[in-house]
């Protein structure tokens, strides 16, 4: 399952989600040079 949400520059986004699919999950920015200045996370949920 995919979920993506763009914002322009300087927008925000709050959202509520359920978070039912245990282990590692990637979130973050679809451009690389933001991945690369750290608009990443690495998430590890379990039950």
């Amino acid at each position: 399952m995919k979920d993506v949400v763009m914002l322009g520059g300087f927008q925000e986004l709050e959202a509520d989600f359920i978070a039912d699919n245990p282990g590692l999950t990637l979130f973050h920015c679809h451009q690389q040079e933001h991945m690369n200045f750290g608009v990443m996370a690495l998430f590890d949920y379990g039950r």
